[in-house]
């Protein structure tokens, strides 16, 4: 439903611009043939350009705006708004928006770092954005919490349709010890605890630089990760092992046994 809403919000937006521009402009009969970026500047001269690439179809062109995808048929102004597939099944316009998404991971400065919860000392870096009450985002907890090998810097989202979400993220973010409480919350502990939950709390502004920082990011959904740089859209704990390798507990051993972590250039 989420995903849904921004997705119209999307379209409109873009529906809006493109309109706006195209009655400001349209192709001058008899003007020499210009470049792809040039034709859809004078078609669309509201709209702001990132960057434009072709596609494997003919004289369409793949149109970076405003942190979207989208394309254009230059020749007759024609604009597709969704999902481009080649005939193998790729997703084009995922894999796009991916390396989109990926490239913002430079935006992290160390000032944000340090209104994260820093969860763990090992020596890969892990950027994580969650919400408490995300079902997936607890298994993904539970994946970390059996990798020593990661430092996590974790920003929250509080998704509307979990109402305790912002009275957990509170309960961390004011904690003395937030690694702690991050512990005790991702663990169930305060599940249906509405004398702790129900509780005013003072995060000092930490919940409101956290939305600021994911808002920067451009991500919308929960959990969202970078794992060295590497951008991992949801619960991809195979693409994370590609990444950073893999951790186990010996055959037989007990869970809280220690754990043998072996890097991706180590299984090489």
């Amino acid at each position: 439903m989420t995903k849904r809403l921004i997705n119209s919000c999307l379209v409109g937006a873009l529906v809006a611009v493109l309109a706006a521009g195209s009655a400001l402009a349209s192709p001058k009969e008899g003007a020499k043939e210009e470049s792809p970026e040039a034709t859809i500047k004078a078609l669309f001269p509201t709209l702001p350009l990132t960057s434009v690439k072709k596609t494997p179809i003919d004289g369409l062109f793949e149109v970076i705006t405003d942190g979207n995808v989208i394309y254009i048929y230059p020749k007759t102004g024609n604009v597709i708004i969704g999902n481009l597939f080649t005939k193998e099944g790729k997703n084009l316009t995922a894999e796009a928006s991916n390396r989109l998404v990926a490239d913002r991971y430079k935006l992290i400065t160390a000032a944000d770092k340090e209104k994260a919860v820093k969860v763990g000392n090992g020596k890969y870096e892990v950027i994580e954005i969650t919400d408490p009450d995300c079902p997936y985002c607890r298994k993904m907890h539970e994946y970390w919490g059996r990798r020593p090998d990661v430092t996590r810097y974790v920003f929250f989202l509080p998704l509307a349709m979990h109402p305790d979400a912002e009275k957990k993220i509170r309960y961390i973010l004011s904690a003395e010890n937030k690694e702690l409480a991050f512990w005790e919350v991702y663990s169930g502990e305060l599940d249906n605890k509405r004398e702790i939950l129900d509780a005013p709390r003072d995060d000092k502004g930490l919940l409101a630089a956290h939305k600021a920082i994911v808002a920067k990011l451009g991500v919308n959904s929960t959990p969202t990760f970078w794992v060295q740089g590497t951008y991992v859209n949801g619960a991809n704990t195979q693409l994370i092992e590609k990444v950073i390798g893999t951790c186990k507990t010996a055959e037989g051993m007990a869970p809280g046994a220690p754990v043998k972590c072996e890097d991706e250039g180590q299984k090489k």
